[in-house]
């Protein structure tokens, strides 16, 4: 069994109305696990405490929209099963036009310890250095704080960004100007020295290479439909 250490990230994890997990990761993960013969076994957890939890053996990995980018030294990775545009969503009505428009009036929301965190701090967007960076512990919180006016801006992935417009109709609008691209892998502890990294890298592949993996995302993007169920936000 392979126990994935997860936390709600629509829409790479979160838990459906029927109270299962879903999500591009889920189904990405649940594939991956059954070609290769492994059962997963998903672990909602604490995102502070995820080393913790994976030097413990809590849980064996993380499966979450997470990037090796900056962190290669830091996990055991499998090879980048998918690399996702990050950019920018703020309210039609904000003014804002783009990331160069931004001024030290603005804040813009992160995920606390992310990719999009770190180059903003390092300040090589492009970006004044006078704009406010606020981090949060989930995309969740994020898009919260944009919603209740906390921040001007949400910087993330363009699909979750997607989905945030669709939820809210007319309101927000994403940026044009994408920002990066960012790998997406699976971790395990630094020390790790099993199989599941060499199987999972074999079926990952392969379920890139026959589509599977585009077929899971195109599921998850705002309006689409599986097997004629709309997608839940």
């Amino acid at each position: 069994m392979l126990k994935i250490g997860v936390t709600d990230n629509d829409p790479y994890v979160y838990v459906d109305t029927t109270g299962d997990y879903a999500g591009i990761d889920i189904d990405i993960a649940r594939e991956a696990c059954k070609r290769a013969g492994i059962k997963p076994q998903f672990v909602d957890i604490s995102w502070n405490d995820r080393d913790r939890l994976l030097k413990n053996g809590d849980i064996d990995c993380l499966w979450c929209d997470y990037s090796p980018n900056y962190r290669e030294d830091v996990y055991c990775w499998t090879e980048p099963y998918l690399t996702v545009t990050v950019s920018v969503a703020a309210k039609k009505t904000s003014g804002i036009k783009g990331l160069t428009s931004l001024d030290e009036s603005k804040t813009i929301a992160v995920i606390a310890g992310s990719v999009s965190e770190r180059r903003l701090l390092a300040g090589d967007l492009g970006i004044s250095p006078d704009v406010h960076v606020k981090s949060y512990g989930s995309a969740e919180l994020c898009k919260a704080a944009l919603v209740k006016g906390y921040v001007d801006c949400w910087m993330a992935d363009v699909q979750s960004l997607d989905r945030l417009v669709a939820q809210y109709p007319g309101v927000y609008r994403v940026f044009a100007d994408d920002v990066m691209t960012v790998d997406l892998g699976v971790a395990f502890e630094n020390s790790y020295e099993g199989e599941y990294v060499k199987n999972l890298n074999t079926v990952l592949f392969d379920m890139d290479r026959d589509g599977t993996i585009d077929r899971i995302v195109s599921n998850y993007k705002a309006g689409a439909t599986a097997d004629g169920q709309r997608a839940e936000s």
